[in-house]
């Protein structure tokens, strides 16, 4: 990615670029993501080259081979570990799945929830009309699937479509 348009990206996240000589960091929310700009072999212009993001406590061992942390193909992926994007769906809507391999799998085709939660390109649905299974599922699980009676599951974006806007 281009120098410019990298640090547009970043600032319209919120985020602070520490620039030193070629090679640049941003920290947030304990990670540590770091990168280095190198000329174009073409153009001549600045792109960047080597996304990298770790925690703030981890360093390498140079005893072992341990190398902390993750490399990402692009720009994007690295700013999207710093800062998720964000369900594409408003609390309060109400949602219908769609028909789509893995809602078949699980048993959700064309079941219609209200969103209770946003993830990170995910919603918490909130059934209207929990099964058996589901409920029996709930009093084992109460921690993951909510209580009284009342069942919420994590569903991917692309598996959702709007029935009613919030």
């Amino acid at each position: 990615m281009k120098r410019e348009t990298f640090l547009k990206k970043a600032k319209k996240l919120g985020l602070t670029v520490d620039e030193s000589e070629r090679r640049c960091y941003i920290v947030h929310n304990g990670k540590v993501a770091s990168w280095f700009w190198q000329e174009h072999w073409e153009t001549g212009e600045l792109v960047g080259t080597n996304w990298h993001t770790k925690s703030v406590g981890q360093e390498s061992d140079p005893y072992t081979d341990y190398f902390p942390g993750t490399f990402w193909s692009n720009a994007s992926q690295m700013l999207n570990r710093l800062v998720p994007p964000p369900s594409k769906f408003k609390v309060g809507s109400l949602l219908r799945c769609k028909e789509t391999k893995r809602n078949a799998r699980y048993k959700r085709t064309h079941r219609v929830g209200l969103m209770i939660e946003s993830g990170e390109k995910q919603a918490k649905i909130q059934w209207l009309a929990p099964t058996k299974e589901e409920l029996r599922l709930q009093e084992l699980y109460p921690n993951t699937y909510g209580r009284g009676g009342v069942y919420t599951e994590w569903v991917q974006d692309n598996d959702l479509e709007v029935v009613s806007a919030a």
